[in-house]
């Protein structure tokens, strides 16, 4: 399709200041229709990572594993703040009450993105309307670039794709999810794994949730064709969410035990996790997931330095984070508008 880059609102209003204006063009002719896809970016622009890095930053935080170090790396901008401050602002600031941000942390699997894709277009409009649509691609490889799956589904509803930019550092998922929530909007957002798939009527059980929900409540959700509750795929409010800490970058590099921290943490901060097997989401099955993606042979699934950074963390024995957003990333939103006769209305 023929894709056209316009001049994105400003990356710090988040996805807010984007769907407002965002030109969605329907036919009001019954005529031949051409198709274009319409990509909105910020000229190409990088963002760097630049949520409290502390002045006392040093290269034994460095991530391991980090892939083709040079000038991507280490972060240049040093902002003279403490982490405490940073996550007290963020979780202050005024949010979109009665929206909720789904964001899926994707890394090289196009198919299951594409799966993602099919259903979220099975919404009806109305129900699309009170979601924020948000991909986060993890620094994966061009040809399983999440922009270019997203741009070929040609979405009706606008999805953001936030791109992690090189050096790529593995196991990067805590990075990602503090990407999301730090451009989202909405008082409420779902983190999703690549390989889960929220249906209509499970769309609707998270909106009500979010409506009547305490800031303090952190949702978990039954996987309905596997018989549990995901360990992962959380929906929480972004004031929790950064009261707590985020997620904690440190673990970045290697593999396992995120998620069992930023529970952790969250817990410390007073959340209360509610589980729920009244919503449920659908995964893909783990042994058709591993077909479908494509990880480099270099990403060893060794979990012991991240449970002793884990158990270290529990003990106070290693310091919580204070450096966020430790790579660039660029901005794109993609929606796809009609054109009959050359007649058009925006909405």
């Amino acid at each position: 399709p023929d894709v056209t880059a316009l001049p994105d609102s400003d990356f710090a209003e988040g996805l807010g200041g984007l769907s407002g204006a965002l030109p969605i063009a329907m036919a009001t002719v019954a005529e031949a229709q051409a198709e274009t896809l319409q990509s909105t970016a910020d000229g190409g622009k990088e963002h760097r990572g630049h949520l409290c890095i502390s002045p006392r930053w040093s290269h034994q935080h460095t991530p391991r594993n980090v892939q083709e170090q040079g000038d991507g790396w280490p972060p240049r901008t040093v902002a003279a703040c403490s982490a405490r401050k940073v996550n007290a602002a963020a979780a202050a600031s005024a949010c979109e009450q009665r929206i909720v941000t789904l964001g899926v942390l994707y890394y090289n699997s196009p198919a299951l993105l594409h799966n993602i894709m099919r259903g979220w277009a099975t919404w009806p409009e109305s129900l699309a309307q009170q979601f924020h649509f948000t991909v986060v691609d993890d620094c994966s490889t061009s040809e399983h670039s999440a922009l270019s799956v997203v741009r070929a589904n040609k979405p009706m509803y606008p999805i953001r794709v936030l791109t992690i930019q090189p050096p790529k550092i593995a196991w990067n998922d805590v990075g990602a999810l503090n990407l999301l929530m730090h451009t989202a909007t909405t008082c409420w957002a779902m983190r999703l794994d690549a390989d889960v798939v929220v249906t209509p009527q499970a769309a609707r059980g998270l909106l009500g949730l979010a409506e009547r929900s305490d800031i303090d409540s952190v949702h978990m959700f039954n996987r309905e064709n596997i018989g549990s509750v995901h360990p992962a795929n959380w929906l929480f409010h972004r004031q929790a969410y950064w009261r707590a800490g985020g997620s904690d970058e440190d673990f970045a590099g290697s593999y396992g035990y995120v998620d069992a921290q930023l529970g952790w943490m969250l817990s410390q901060s007073g959340a209360k996790f509610r589980r729920h097997r009244d919503v449920n989401l659908t995964q893909v099955p783990s042994q058709l997931q591993r077909r479908l993606q494509h990880y480099p042979a270099n990403f060893s699934k060794d979990s012991t330095h991240n449970l002793e950074l884990h158990l270290r963390k529990q003990k106070g024995l290693a310091p919580l984070p204070t450096l966020y957003l430790r790579f660039r990333w660029h901005a794109n939103t993609v929606t796809k508008r009609v054109r009959r006769g050359g007649s058009r209305r925006s909405l």
